[in-house]
This record gives C-alpha cells, structure tokens and sequence, in this order.
C-alpha cells in the first residue's frame, strides 16, 4: 500500500511536468501525448488504490462492482430516481381501440376521396 501512494505521489509529480512541457508555447505533439500517457498511468494507479481500499474496508460484493465499473456515486447508492430516467427501447406498438381504428380508417378513406376529386 505504501508502496503505490508513492508511486501516485510519482505519477502527480510526472503529470506536473508534463503539464509544463506542454503548456508552453514552443510544445510539440510529442508533449502533449506524454502528458496525456502521465495522466492516464495517475488514473489507473488511483484506480487501484480505490479498489484495494473498497477490499480492505470490507464493502459489500455489488459496491465493489460499482467502483471497478466506474458507476457515478449517486447511481450507486441508488439515489438515481427511475421516474426520471426514461428506457430507450424499440418502437412500441400501441394498441388501437376499435374505435380508434374505425375513426383512423375513415379518414383515410375521406382523404382517399378528396384526393381523388381533386385529381378530376
């Protein structure tokens, strides 16, 4: 454990460096790649540390998943409301009444009328 605080302690100082080298005017692509490299190395090495912590504290089996699957802490918790969130899914039929489908049928057959009248 304390060997990988240093090695974030490392990666911070890198990501620093990096953000100087590529902030100048003079930075070359080169720069800006190794400082986005230096921040991805941070990430991962953080990463690891939130889930030795998650192991070390004992948190339950689905919390564990929720911080390795990087889950937004409000919708691990569960306090996303579902009311609110709406399911995308395929197009849903509706199912007509009979009456709804008399009226959708006359009107076809009255535009079918009118656009034959206009045609004469």
């Amino acid at each position: 454990m304390i060997e990988l605080k240093e090695q974030i302690e490392e990666a911070r100082a890198r990501v620093a460096h990096c953000r100087i080298k590529a902030e100048r005017p003079s930075a070359r692509l080169e720069d800006e790649y190794a400082l986005e490299k230096a921040r991805t190395r941070l990430l991962t090495l953080e990463l690891k540390e939130l889930r030795q912590e998650g192991v070390k504290s004992g948190l339950k089996q689905s919390e564990r998943k929720s911080v390795s699957n990087g889950m937004h802490p409000a919708a691990r918790k569960g306090a996303v409301d579902l009311k609110d969130k709406r399911i995308r899914t395929n197009h849903e039929r509706k199912t007509l009444t009979v009456r709804q489908a008399a009226e959708k049928k006359f009107a076809a057959l009255q535009k079918g009328v009118t656009s034959s009248k206009e045609g004469c």
